[in-house]
């Protein structure tokens, strides 16, 4: 049974501790590498954990498998500049969970976060190469919405933009 929890400020450690697994990982998936998030202090870490981050009001949750270990998260946040769109930032279930519906429950929590603070789209981006991913968003009703980027400053890696209603 997977089980979904908010993280908060006080969180911060369980929430570096989950971001650097899957950047591990997941190296090509993220905006972000190991080598720029490992050296970020602690007050950074409070700060997403507590949804000040990037200039938006966000919340981080995390998946944890039955006997309460982290194993997967995703982050949402809203931005003044987009009324009524929340984004889907910083997503990952760790290997040994994948198909447990870890990544539908987070998916799910962020939706309803969003949903109460009156969002009616979510949008987020996911890696051209990145199969797995696109097929699991697509059964989750994102559709591509044609727009591209690069992975992060420097990369020749894309990302495809998605979206769905709420």
């Amino acid at each position: 049974m997977v089980r979904v929890d908010r993280l908060g400020e006080d969180d911060w450690a369980v929430f570096r501790e989950i971001r650097l697994r899957s950047l591990l990982d997941k190296p090509d998936a993220f905006g972000s590498t190991y080598g720029d998030e490992s050296s970020s202090n602690e007050d950074a870490r409070r700060d997403w954990a507590a949804g000040r981050w990037r200039g938006g009001t966000a919340v981080v949750f995390v998946g944890r498998a039955g006997d309460g270990t982290p194993v997967g998260t995703a982050t949402g946040a809203e931005f003044e500049a987009e009324p009524a769109v929340a984004h889907v930032y910083a997503m990952w279930v760790a290997p040994d969970a994948r198909g447990e519906g870890v990544g539908g429950a987070l998916l799910d929590a962020v939706s309803d976060w969003a949903r109460a603070r009156g969002c009616d789209r979510l949008v987020l981006s996911v890696t051209e190469s990145n199969d797995t991913a696109r097929v699991f968003y697509a059964r989750r009703g994102f559709v591509d919405t044609g727009e591209r980027r690069a992975l992060r400053e420097g990369s020749e890696m894309r990302t495809l933009v998605l979206s769905k209603p709420l």
